[in-house]
């Protein structure tokens, strides 16, 4: 069972790599971008939810966190690019509570492994849930403003889905990258491409959408 489960996580995995890599380098919304989307949600969820039982089997509540913050940005990603009318459903709600619970609990272990043990998993943590938190509180920020529609929808899509990219390198680079830092495997990518994402949607958002 577990050897299945793992041969079904690193083969969607490398799928979620291959379609994210086709939906970046393929025309906004054309039908290649859009079934090369579909494929990577796909694989996201295949990923994630093997993460998530083997996380059980093999009890590790880090990687189970660490799953359920990279299933979200795919979730909400995909969302966004789903409502067109930009008003949240119950299931946009229940994600975000989901992301913002898991969020909390992944700071307050992280400040508590911080000041006890020190350590690299601490700071990861530490990083991954203030990141989960605030995007579930922008969400539901944005939502009580209005519907979120034209360029603010599709940045968030992007983004979104741009982070999730960033979570399934990030895993790539943690079983392939070991003779690095920890920190810089599991920190790094997103240090790297976060202000590029910021660059695309401040762009997007005034209207001058980059190639």
């Amino acid at each position: 069972m577990t050897a299945i489960l793992l041969y079904l996580h690193i083969v969607a995995g490398a799928g979620a790599l291959v379609t994210a890599g086709l939906a970046i380098g393929s025309v906004k919304g054309g039908p290649l971008h859009r079934r090369a989307g579909k494929g990577y949600v796909l694989a996201m969820l295949a990923t994630s939810a093997s993460a998530l039982i083997l996380s059980v089997v093999h009890p590790s509540p880090f990687l189970f966190a660490v799953g359920i913050f990279s299933f979200y940005l795919v979730f909400s990603g995909w969302r966004a690019a789903l409502i067109r009318d930009g008003y949240p459903r119950a299931a946009d709600h229940a994600g975000g509570a989901v992301m913002a619970a898991c969020g909390l609990g992944m700071m307050g272990w992280g400040a508590v492994g911080l000041v006890s043990s020190g350590g690299a998993q601490p700071v990861i943590l530490l990083a991954f849930g203030a990141i989960g938190l605030s995007l579930a509180l922008a969400d539901w920020r944005d939502w009580r403003r209005g519907p979120v529609t034209g360029p603010a929808r599709i940045v968030r899509h992007l983004s979104r889905m741009m982070g999730g990219t960033i979570a399934t390198v990030t895993a790539a680079g943690v079983v392939n990258l070991g003779f690095l830092p920890e920190l810089v495997v599991w920190l790094g990518p997103t240090i790297l491409f976060t202000p590029l994402i910021a660059w695309w949607s401040a762009r997007t958002l005034r209207g001058r959408t980059p190639a």
